[in-house]
């Protein structure tokens, strides 16, 4: 298995990454280990290649649209890779497109500045906004060009130029980042067998005769693979560590194929998949959309979604009054309204609805009464120091829960238009939003399955309702009080190939008898353990955080790693974006023992343990029962200078006395 696993854990981001060689190299890193994020501007393919990865693992990958000729959207790509795995280990640019073959004469300045845009500018803003974290890493950056880069071209001189300037590009950048130990490398591909060149084939005269061409132009007599692709960038980003400023030709040996042929390829046949496509253009005279996509073109898939824009609101009549903030308390008070939006596998998405709170009405066979087929999110509204509005990292949740959804087999939905409907819902319920810097207006995403049926198959109806209501501190004083843990090997949350990481109520209902057994013996949370190493996992409903000096004398903060049984928290992830901009101490995501946390208890290099999460930020340990014996947690008597540094940087964003991208307005 070890040659599976060659980019374990590591962060990737491949632009134009839905299809043909963009989708080639998604796969490959992602059956090695990796964590991919890639993005296109085809939702629908780009969601399912999302969901079918995901399923088979063993890495994971995330899909987010973008469009790479505006800048924003670069920017955003790489914030919500950074927002969510905390770092950036390669970065593959592969979005790009190969316009009709057109001679110089019929080219208009436009249309070259456009390809610029879109197959040179893209690569360089996306390099540019990356580096920083990728020089944190020592990482990588791979450049998809083309052979006719350097070969040339018949009636393609924009497409080669802006081919060419990425090889130049490449070697230039390398040069520059060789300081940092980021290498910089480039791929130039030849043909790629794709399903969208073999469609185009089918519609030629003799498409047989029309793929044999384009196999018989590389010396090994066949075309590449999607596949192959992806192991080529494999290869660059894992294997090659020695090499930088090189450009790997991916071509059966076509370059080096006799002048005859080296003649008959610069007429016009196909050298890779963005020439494949304009060749077959060619051939089909005209009979295709000129603007057809190859990795990313400039289709765009109607999406399967509901739309914020079709949002209905019905007003409550009788709105209730409004708590005293002071004598709040979690979960027990709701707002006036609602969001509901309806999915039913014959019809799809109804249009999302605002409307007064009230009780669902659902079929006693509801599968997800008998079957938990459901799913939920957690996440908070905070009214500022200055009176606006906030959420926190919506952007996180909403890739959570569409997690889940795929987990669930419910169907999935369009992130941003739900987030957009979660802020209108906000927004109606302003005034529910508590006028106080020590509480917070809790956000319940809730999706159901409600097939009226008692078979153990996927929904064909669902709901996806929010509800949302104002809530107090976590700790009623205000300040930090430590909890004491219950550590028993014989209970466990989650295991590894199940659902832990994702958020489910089958992962919290099973957990209330053993926080029971942990009140009777005068523990507050359960500290859950897995398997006969007895691993750290989570604490309660939180993710544990454990800082100490490691036995070479080195500060570390140190948690469990997202390996499929821990959820990936948003504050989580937070404190880890956090402690790696600060860089004061060494901040790692692994495996920690029962063994090796008593050794350091033992021998007194354990600082600070806390537990994080929406509900409290940071929670304080104090003590831990394990097996008959208590041990004290240092945490208290250390400040907890870290983790009140952390609840100050947080809550400082959330109540706007500090600005950030995380905490975007609503109101």
């Amino acid at each position: 298995m070890a040659c599976a696993q060659r980019y374990l854990n590591k962060v990737v981001i491949v632009t134009g990454g839905s299809k043909g060689i963009g989708r080639g190299i998604v796969k490959v890193f992602v059956q090695n280990g990796a964590k991919v994020v890639f993005c296109a501007l085809g939702v629908e393919d780009g969601k399912t290649l999302e969901s079918a990865l995901n399923k088979e693992g063993p890495g994971s990958c995330m899909f987010v649209s973008c469009d790479m000729t505006k800048e924003d959207d670069i920017k955003r790509l790489i914030n919500v890779t950074v927002g969510q795995f905390g770092q950036i280990d390669c970065l593959v640019n592969n979005a790009g497109w190969h316009p009709p073959h057109k001679a110089t004469d019929d080219t208009t300045a436009e249309e070259f500045k456009d390809l610029l845009n879109l197959n040179l500018i893209n690569y360089f803003l996306a390099s540019k906004y990356a580096l920083p974290y990728l020089r944190k890493t020592q990482g990588n950056i791979i450049n998809l060009s083309s052979l006719v880069a350097s070969i040339g071209q018949k009636h393609a001189a924009p497409y080669v130029a802006t081919k060419g300037a990425i090889i130049s590009m490449t070697k230039a950048m390398a040069v520059d980042e060789s300081r940092y130990q980021v290498r910089v490398n480039c791929i130039s591909p030849s043909n790629v067998m794709t399903p969208l060149w073999e469609e185009l084939a089918s519609q030629t005269e003799n498409s047989s005769a029309t793929i044999k061409e384009g196999e018989n132009a590389q010396l090994i007599g066949r075309m590449g693979t999607e596949a192959e692709s992806g192991l080529a960038a494999l290869f660059l980003a894992a294997d090659a560590t020695f090499c930088t400023g090189i450009d790997l030709f991916l071509s059966g040996g076509v370059q080096s194929r006799n002048a005859e042929i080296t003649q008959l390829l610069l007429h016009g046949l196909v050298y890779d998949s963005f020439a494949a496509m304009a060749a077959l253009r060619t051939a089909l005279n005209g009979r295709l959309l000129q603007s057809l996509p190859v990795s990313f073109g400039s289709l765009r898939f109607a999406s399967s979604s509901f739309k914020a824009a079709d949002l209905t609101i019905e007003r409550n009549p009788v709105l209730k009054p409004k708590p005293d903030p002071s004598t709040l308390v979690f979960g027990k008070q709701f707002s006036d309204h609602m969001l509901t939006i309806y999915w039913s596998a014959e019809g799809g998405w109804k249009n999302p609805e605002i409307k007064p709170f009230q009780n669902l009405s659902l079929h006693p066979a509801a599968s997800s009464l008998h079957y938990s087929i459901e799913l939920f999110e957690g996440m908070k509204a905070f009214r500022g120091v200055d009176n606006h509005i906030r959420l926190f990292r919506p952007n996180l949740n909403m890739e959570r829960m569409y997690r889940s959804a795929v987990r669930s087999c419910l169907p999935v939905f369009d992130k941003v238009e739900l987030l957009e409907c979660i802020k209108k819902l906000v927004e109606v319920d302003q005034e529910w939003v508590p006028y106080s810097t020590d509480a917070s207006l809790y956000v319940r995403p809730t999706f159901i399955g409600i097939e009226p049926s008692l078979g153990v198959a996927r929904a064909g109806h669902a709901l996806l309702f929010v509800i949302i209501g104002p809530v107090g501190p976590y700790f009623a004083t205000g300040g930090f009080s430590p909890v004491s843990l219950l550590a028993d090997p014989r209970y466990v949350r989650a295991c590894r190939g199940g659902v832990g990481e994702y958020k489910m109520g089958g992962n919290y209902g099973p957990t209330i008898a053993i926080q029971s057994e942990a009140a009777k013996k005068g523990c507050q949370q359960v500290l859950w353990l897995y398997g006969e190493q007895e691993e750290i996992t989570e604490v309660g409903t939180m993710n544990l955080f454990i800082y100490w000096t490691t036995e070479n004398g080195e500060r570390e903060l140190v948690t469990p790693p997202l390996d499929g049984i821990i959820l990936p928290g948003v504050t989580r992830q937070s404190l880890l974006d956090l402690s790696r901009e600060w860089g004061d101490f060494k901040v790692t995501e692994r495996k920690v023992v029962m063994k090796e946390l008593i050794g350091a208890l033992n021998d007194g290099r354990v600082l600070e343990v806390f537990g994080s999460g929406t509900a409290c930020v940071v929670c304080p340990v104090g003590s831990l029962l394990y097996r008959e014996k208590i041990y004290q947690i240092p945490t208290m008597q250390n400040g907890p200078d870290l983790a009140k540094r952390f609840h100050k940087e947080l809550t400082d964003l959330q109540y706007g006395r500090k600005q950030r991208d995380w905490a975007p307005l609503v109101v």
